[in-house]
C-alpha cells in the first residue's frame, strides 16, 4: 500500500490479503497450460472445459446474471417517481453508468412539473440538476447561458425550454459557492465522507464516481457537461412529444450482463478493504480536529495490519453465493451469486455454464405492468441470444435462460479507443469543438459507450452507417461494434441518435453481412434495427442485407442435439437430459465427488445431430441404443410406461452404478482439551485382537479396495491414543463395493493420517418404478422385467429390449419418435449414422419418403412394420409392428433412493402431518393418484388408515347445534381437579349448545381456522344417530 502523510510520500507497506480462489482453466491455473497427455498424466479430464471453482471439495460456478444496459439512457414511466417528493411526475431517464473498473450505479434523472429536472442518487437523495450544473460546472466554464448549449431550440419542446431557462434566474444559481455547499452537504450525508473534505473536492467526488463515471479519464469536466447536456434533451423531449418509453423490463435493455470476473475487480476496487479500516483506525487514535495527523510508519503498519482477508471472503461467497459488501458493488442482488455443478453428465454441465438469469429482483417482483407476466415472456429481441425453450417449469419459468449457440458474452474492450472516434470523424462527423450549422431537428447526436462525442446529418445517416459497417466487418476498427442507428419516425419513435457500442459484457452473435459475403458479429440492440433473414428463401434485394448463419441456431447447445422434429417436446427434453445418468467423467479412479452416476455401458446414438459431434458429445454418452417395439402386448405398458425385456437386463442393459464418497476426520473426535491443536489422539488402526476385522479391514482400519460390505459389517476401525482403545464403525447402508480410499493428510505420516476419504459404488440394475426417457422427450417408468420366453419376436428373430404402447405417442404428439425408430432401422442395417439434424426435411422431401426408401433396399417394409409373434402362444399377430432402434436414456430417478417406511416419526408442527424427506425420517408421500386408486379398488377402510389413523387424526368437541369446532370452550368444572372434570361449553350457543366428539384430520380443523381468520364461517351439518333412520338417510340424500 502507497500513503501520503502531510503531503509526503511514504515508504510501501505490504500486506497479505489471503489467498485467492483461481478459477479452473483459468489464465493462473496450471491445468491451462497443460497439454492433453500432461492432463491424462497428472489424472486429470482431458476435455476439461473449466470455468469453475473448488471449494470445500465442491465445484462452484459463478452465476451469469442479466442487468440493464450500460451506458445508455432508458425512457421509462413509474408511478414511484411520484411519490419521492412534491411535483415530481412519473417520468425520467435511468442510466446504469459503469465505470473502468465494472461498477456500476444507477443514475436516475426525473422531471418535475414545472419543467425542473432532479438527479437522484442511490434512491435517496434528491439534487437539482441545474444546481449540480451550476456547483460543478458554471464556475469553471464560463457564463450561465451555456446552458443553452444542452437545450437546443426546437419548436416541439418550445415551452419546456423556455421553463428550464427561466429556472437559471433563481437567485441560487448566482453564486456557485452555495450551490456547492449544498451538494457537499447531501453526498457527506450519503457516502460518509471525512469531515476534511472540502466542498470543492466533494463535487468532484460526485463527478467522478456517479456523474461522469463511465466518461473518459482526460476528458475533465465538459464531457460530463455534454453528457448531462444530452440526458436533459432526452427527458425534456419525452416529455413534450410523448415519445416511444424503452421500459424496465423490455428485453433490448435487460440483456447485458454481469460477468463474474468483473466482480473481483469490482470488490477490491470499491470496498473498503484496507482505507476503511485505516481510517477507522485513526479516527479512534487521533483527534480529528487537528490539520495535521501524527503517526509514523509503526501506526500505519498496525492500522494496515488489520484489515480484512479478501481471499477468506471470497471463500466463503463462492461456497454460500452470499457477497459481504457494505458497498452492494454494483449489483441487484447479493446473494443467490453462485450454483453447484454436480458433475451429473456433460448435458448438465454445459447448462449450468450457459444459463443466464435475470436477477433476484424479478423473483420477488409480484406484478410488472403492464402485465404480471411481462418480465418472463420470451420477446422477439431474444432471438438468436438466448434459447427460446430451454426454461424450466414453475417458479422459474422465463427467469432463467440459457444462451443460444452461438450466442456469447464480449469479454474485452478495443486495445484502441480512439481509433473508432477517429474513424467516425474521417466519414464526416461534426466535433463538439464546433456547433452545428443546421437547426437541430435537422442532425443527430453521435453517442459512442454513453458519451456524446459529435454530430451527423439525419439525411446522411444510412450511408454514414453503412460505411462504418463495412469498416466494421473489415476490422479497420473493433470488430464487436455495435452500431445502432434510431432515425425520427412519425409514431413510436425512440429518441432519435446514433448509439455506438463498444463496452464488455454485451451479448453477441455472428450472422453473414449478405453485402459482403463475410461474417459480422451484431448486439440485441442493433439487432433491432437490422433485417436479418433466416432462410435463404428470404433474401430480398435492398431489403435484407444479413442471413443467420443456420437455422438451428436459435436454441442453444442442448437443443442442437435434439434430433429429428423441433416442437414443444423439446422442453422436457432439457430437463430429460440434464437428470440423465451417463458419463460425466473419465477418470473415474481420482474422482471425489460426494455422489456420482454412471451409466456402465454407454452408446453413441445411431441417428444424431451435426452439432453432437462438433460438441464431442460422443465422448460423454448419456443413453444406448434399444431395439423398441410399438404394441400394446402386456398390459404393463399402459401410456408412458415400458416394459423391458428381462434377458437383455441381465446381459447389461442400462446397467448403472453410483459412486458416493464419505470423509472422515479424526479431528472431530478430539475433546475439548486437545481441540484445535496439532497433537495426534485418534489414528486409523485395525484391532488385532478381533479375527472379524481382517477379512474386511487392512492393518491401517480402513476397508480393502474392491471388498464387498453389507450393512452391520465393519467399515473402518479408530484407535484411541489416550485411552489405548479400538473404536469399530460399522456401515449402514445398501449393499456396495468399496472403490478406493484415498489419504487427505499431505503433510503427516500415512500411519497418523487423520482424514480419509471412502468411495464406494453402488450397483443399480434396472427395477419396478426406475424412470427412462426418450430423447423427443417423452419419460416412463419401467412397470416390468418380462420373461425373454413370452417377449414378442420378429420372422429375422429379432427380439425387442423395450415394449412401449402405441397410445403414449399421439398422446404426447412425439412423432419425432417414429422418425427416429425407422431412421435407427436403417442405421443398425446398413452399418452407418444417420444425420437428424431439423429443418433438412420438409413437404417436399419428407423424412418417412428418404428412409422408406433405405428401408425397402434392406429388404424391410417401406414403413419400417415387421410382422411379430407372440412369445406366449406362437400365434403370429394380424397387425404389422412397428420395430426399431431408439435411443434411450436412464434418469438418476430410481426407486432404489425414493422408498421409505415407518411406522412413527417426525410430525410437522402446525399441521400435524407426517413430514416428507427420506433422509429427514418422514413417511411416503400419498398422493391425489393414490388416492383414487384405493378409491377405484373400493379399499375404504386403506384409505381411512392411510390418510386418517397413521397421518393428523384427532378427536375434538363439536357444538351440534350451530355446528361450529371453534366455539366450544373446554373449561374445567368448579371443585374438580381431573380432566374428567372439564366440561366443554359452546360460546355461541352457551348452555343450549350440545356438545359432542368427532374423529377428524388435524388438518381440516386447521383449514377452519384459516378460513375464519377471513372472515369465512365454515358450519358442519351434524344428526343425532338416533335420528338417522332409513326415511331420515333418504331426505339427506334427496337434499343433497
Amino acid at each position: 500500500m502507497t500513503w501520503t502523510l502531510n503531503q509526503r510520500v511514504m515508504p510501501t507497506i505490504t500486506q497479505s490479503l489471503g489467498d485467492m480462489p483461481i478459477m479452473i482453466k483459468s489464465r493462473n491455473c496450471h491445468l491451462s497450460k497443460m497439454s492433453p497427455a500432461e492432463l491424462v498424466k497428472h489424472g486429470e479430464l482431458v476435455n476439461e472445459t473449466g470455468g469453475y471453482f473448488i471449494i470445500n471439495g465442491g465445484c462452484r460456478i459463478l452465476r451469469l446474471l442479466t442487468a440493464n444496459r450500460r451506458n445508455y439512457p432508458l425512457t421509462m414511466i413509474r408511478e414511484s417517481w411520484k411519490h419521492r417528493d412534491a411535483g415530481f411526475t412519473d417520468k425520467g431517464v435511468l442510466m446504469r453508468c459503469v465505470k473502468e473498473d465494472q461498477y456500476a450505479t444507477d443514475d436516475i434523472i426525473i422531471q418535475n412539473d414545472n419543467a425542473k429536472v432532479d438527479f437522484v442518487l442511490k434512491s435517496d437523495y434528491l439534487y437539482a440538476l441545474l444546481v449540480l450544473c451550476s456547483a460543478i460546472f458554471v464556475h469553471s466554464i464560463g457564463e450561465k447561458k451555456s446552458f443553452d448549449f444542452f437545450l437546443p431550440y426546437n419548436t416541439k419542446i418550445l415551452y419546456e425550454v423556455e421553463e428550464v431557462k427561466n429556472s437559471l434566474s433563481d437567485d441560487t444559481f448566482h453564486e456557485s459557492c452555495l450551490c456547492e455547499e449544498r451538494c457537499s452537504e447531501l453526498y457527506h450525508m450519503r457516502c460518509h465522507r471525512s469531515v476534511w473534505y472540502l466542498s470543492k473536492n466533494v463535487c468532484v467526488d460526485l463527478l467522478v464516481h456517479f456523474i461522469n463515471g463511465h466518461q473518459m479519464p482526460t476528458g475533465g469536466r465538459r464531457p460530463a457537461f455534454n453528457h448531462i447536456g444530452f440526458i436533459c434533451n432526452l427527458i425534456v423531449t419525452i416529455a413534450a412529444v410523448r415519445e416511444s418509453l424503452d421500459g424496465a423490463t423490455h428485453d433490448n435493455n435487460t440483456l447485458d450482463t454481469t460477468a463474474s470476473g468483473h466482480l473481483t475487480s469490482v470488490y477490491l476496487a470499491r470496498e473498503p478493504v484496507i482505507p476503511g479500516q485505516t481510517n477507522a483506525h485513526l479516527h479512534h487514535s487521533t483527534p480529528i480536529c487537528i490539520k495535521k495527523i501524527s503517526v509514523g510508519d509503526v501506526d500505519m503498519k498496525k492500522s494496515v495490519g488489520r484489515s480484512k482477508k479478501i481471499g477468506q471472503i471470497f471463500q466463503t461467497f463462492l461456497a454460500t453465493g452470499t457477497l459481504v459488501s457494505k458497498t452492494g458493488c454494483g449489483l441487484m442482488q447479493t446473494q443467490g451469486l453462485t450454483v453447484i455443478l454436480e458433475h451429473l453428465n456433460r448435458m448438465r454441465d454445459m447448462s449450468h455454464l450457459r444459463a443466464i438469469h435475470r436477477g433476484a429482483h424479478f423473483v420477488e417482483m409480484k406484478t410488472i405492468a403492464p402485465r404480471p407476466s411481462a418480465g418472463r415472456r420470451f420477446k422477439s429481441e431474444c432471438f438468436g441470444f438466448i434459447c427460446p425453450v430451454h426454461t424450466p417449469d414453475g417458479a422459474p419459468c422465463g427467469l432463467l435462460n440459457h444462451l443460444a449457440q452461438n450466442c456469447f458474452v464480449l469479454d474485452h474492450e478495443p486495445q484502441n479507443p480512439r481509433q473508432l472516434q477517429n474513424a467516425l470523424v474521417k466519414l464526416g462527423m461534426t466535433g463538439l469543438s464546433t456547433m452545428p450549422l443546421v437547426p437541430y431537428d435537422q442532425y443527430l447526436e453521435v453517442i459512442l459507450d454513453g458519451r456524446l462525442v459529435g454530430y451527423i446529418l439525419r439525411t446522411e445517416t444510412k450511408q454514414f452507417t453503412h460505411r462504418l459497417r463495412i469498416m466494421k466487418v473489415q476490422e479497420e476498427i473493433f470488430k464487436y461494434t455495435e452500431i445502432i442507428p434510431i432515425e425520427k419516425r412519425k409514431y413510436g419513435s425512440q429518441y432519435p441518435a446514433l448509439f455506438l457500442v463498444t463496452s464488455v459484457s454485451r451479448m453477441m452473435r455472428p450472422v453473414i453481412n449478405l453485402d459482403t459475403k463475410s461474417i459480422e458479429f451484431i448486439g440485441t440492440l442493433e439487432q433491432n434495427f437490422l433485417n436479418v433473414a433466416v432462410s435463404p428463401e428470404q433474401i430480398e434485394d435492398g431489403i435484407l442485407n444479413h442471413k443467420d448463419l443456420s437455422k438451428s441456431n436459435l436454441v442453444k447447445e442442448i437443443g442442437s442435439v435434439v434430433d429429428c422434429t423441433a416442437n414443444h417436446s423439446n422442453v422436457h427434453r432439457y430437463q430429460m437430459g440434464k437428470q440423465t445418468m451417463g458419463t460425466p467423467l473419465h477418470n473415474w479412479r481420482n474422482q471425489t465427488s460426494n455422489k456420482i452416476y454412471r451409466l456402465q455401458y454407454p452408446q453413441v446414438p445411431l441417428v444424431r445431430n451435426s452439432h453432437y459431434d462438433d460438441i464431442n458429445m460422443e465422448e460423454f454418452c448419456m443413453g444406448f441404443n434399444a431395439c423398441v417395439a410399438i404394441v400394446s402386448y402386456t398390459g404393463y405398458d399402459m401410456e408412458d410406461a415400458m416394459v423391458i425385456n428381462k434377458c437383455a437386463m441381465e446381459r447389461g442393459l442400462a446397467h448403472g452404478q453410483v459412486y458416493k464418497s464419505e470423509f472422515v476426520d479424526l479431528s472431530m473426535l478430539q475433546g475439548k482439551k486437545f481441540r484445535g491443536s496439532v497433537q495426534v489422539t485418534h489414528i486409523f488402526r485395525r484391532d488385532p485382537s478381533s479375527a472379524n476385522q481382517a477379512a474386511f479391514l487392512d492393518e491401517s482400519g480402513l476397508p480393502y479396495p474392491g471388498t464387498k460390505i453389507k450393512e452391520g459389517e465393519p467399515y473402518y476401525c479408530v484407535y484411541d491414543i489416550n485411552q489405548q482403545t479400538y473404536r469399530l464403525t460399522k456401515y449402514k447402508g445398501e449393499d456396495c463395493v468399496v472403490d478406493k480410499y484415498t489419504i487427505m493428510s499431505a503433510n503427516m505420516n500415512p500411519a497418523e493420517c487423520q482424514r480419509v476419504c471412502i468411495v464406494i459404488r453402488i450397483t443399480r440394475n434396472p427395477i419396478v418404478g426406475d424412470k427412462f426417457a426418450s430423447r423427443s422427450g417423452q419419460k416412463g417408468i419401467m412397470s416390468r422385467l418380462y420373461p425373454v420366453e413370452d417377449m414378442p419376436f420378429s420372422e429375422r428373430g429379432v427380439m425387442p429390449d423395450i415394449i412401449f404402447n402405441p397410445h403414449g405417442i399421439p398422446s404426447r404428439m412425439t412423432a419425432g419418435k417414429l422418425i427416429e425408430l425407422i431412421s435407427g432401422k436403417c442405421a443398425a442395417e446398413f452399418g452407418l449414422s444417420f444425420d437428424s439434424t431439423p429443418f433438412q426435411f420438409s413437404d417436399e422431401n419428407p423424412a418417412v419418403d428418404y428412409f422408406g426408401k433405405i428401408l425397402e433396399k434392406g429388404g424391410y417394409n417401406y414403413y419400417g412394420e415387421d410382422v411379430l409373434y407372440s412369445g406366449t402362444d406362437g400365434r403370429m399377430m394380424e397387425v404389422k409392428i412397428f420395430q426399431g432402434i431408439i435411443y434411450y436414456q436412464r434418469l438418476r430417478h430410481m426407486t432404489a433412493d425414493k422408498w421409505q417406511v415407518r411406522e412413527t416419526g417426525i410430525n410437522d408442527m402446525v399441521t400435524r402431518q407426517p413430514i416428507k424427506g427420506r433422509k429427514r425420517g418422514g413417511a411416503i408421500r400419498f398422493g391425489e393418484m393414490e388416492r383414487d386408486c384405493l378409491i377405484s379398488h373400493g379399499a375404504v377402510y386403506t384409505l381411512k388408515d392411510r390418510l386418517l389413523d397413521c397421518s393428523d387424526d384427532s378427536v375434538e368437541w363439536v357444538c351440534e347445534t350451530c355446528g361450529s369446532i371453534l366455539s366450544p370452550n373446554v373449561v374445567l368444572k368448579e371443585g374438580s381437579k381431573h380432566y374428567g372434570g372439564k366440561v366443554p361449553e359452546c360460546r355461541v350457543c352457551e348452555s343450549q349448545g350440545k356438545m359432542r366428539q368427532l374423529h377428524m384430520p388435524y388438518a381440516f380443523k386447521y383449514l377452519v381456522a384459516e378460513l375464519a381468520s377471513v372472515g369465512i364461517k365454515t358450519q358442519l351439518g351434524i344428526k343425532s344417530p338416533e335420528l338417522l333412520t332409513r326415511p331420515m338417510v333418504n331426505q339427506i340424500y334427496e337434499e343433497e
